[in-house]
């Protein structure tokens, strides 16, 4: 039956470096347990994020316009397994407009989309967890600029938006897509947007970008666990390339982590971390 989860795993496999003493190891489908070298667990009703990034802090190039995950991280195959893992614990994959734009007309969140060798054994571990067949795409958009073309759309998303937007996106969007007017201003905030998930039944979530919606989470304290990729690449800064979190400045008072795993194939480094003053 999960066969070809056999043969990824005989191809490539994380290795684990570091795990905390009070880290719940969770079970994991035997597959899945081996390519990830050991198992997990994300707690029920946690906000946790997924990004790639280069060794000098960029997660995103071309002012955000361009798919940067899968060309920061040469579209490695253990980087794309993690990824699946992630989206296979989730109710929801909450994104920004921009993330879906950037990902292009073909891109799902789902865990086969990404990950298609263990798409068996992923569904044996969202039956285990009692999720949905997928977790739902959530897409958060003040604009509403969106293009209803794209496959995620075509299959299926719940978008936040405002009024006035969401008049506008109710006609254009395909049917499969729902629109939500979560505001009647011109934009919305972290609020809105965790009371529309909340209503929607929507309890463990992974958020994977961008950067600024990123940095607005982490603000208002919302998310709960940090996992971070670390490509083995030197990318350099500059005004088009953003770090993990864009237009959100802490000051003085940092927001502290707490490392809770490592691990390691080849040359890129896939580390865990708790937020400090998570909600």
């Amino acid at each position: 039956m999960l066969a070809r989860t056999e043969r990824a795993t005989e191809l490539n496999s994380l290795s684990r470096l570091f795990e905390a003493d009070d880290l719940p190891a969770g079970d994991l489908p035997t597959p899945l347990d081996k390519i990830y070298d050991g198992g997990l667990s994300i707690p029920e009703g946690s906000v946790y994020a997924n990004f790639v990034g280069s060794i000098d802090g960029v997660v995103a190039l071309e002012g955000g316009t361009a798919a940067s995950g899968g060309i920061i991280s040469g579209r490695n195959e253990m980087d794309r397994f993690v990824m699946g893992l992630l989206r296979a614990f989730a109710d929801a994959v909450l994104v920004g407009a921009g993330t879906v734009r950037a990902e292009g007309g073909k891109a799902l969140w789902t865990p086969e989309y990404i990950y298609p060798a263990a798409t068996e054994a992923f569904a044996v571990l969202r039956q285990s967890l009692k999720r949905q067949k997928t977790p739902r795409l959530v897409i958060v958009t003040a604009r509403g600029d969106l293009d209803p073309s794209q496959r995620s759309l075509q299959v299926g998303a719940l978008v936040l938006t405002t009024m006035t937007a969401a008049a506008r996106l109710r006609k254009a969007l395909p049917q499969a897509s729902e629109v939500r007017a979560v505001s009647d201003g011109e934009s919305f905030g972290v609020d809105e947007i965790f009371a529309a998930l909340q209503a929607e039944g929507y309890r463990t979530i992974l958020t994977e970008g961008g950067p600024h919606l990123f940095g607005l989470l982490v603000a208002r304290n919302r998310v709960d666990e940090l996992f971070l990729t670390v490509s083995p690449k030197l990318i350099g800064k500059h005004a088009r390339s953003f770090g993990l979190i864009r237009g959100v400045d802490f000051g003085r008072t940092f927001k502290g982590g707490r490392l809770l795993s490592v691990r390691r194939a080849d040359s890129y480094l896939f580390a865990r971390y708790a937020l400090e003053h998570a909600a």
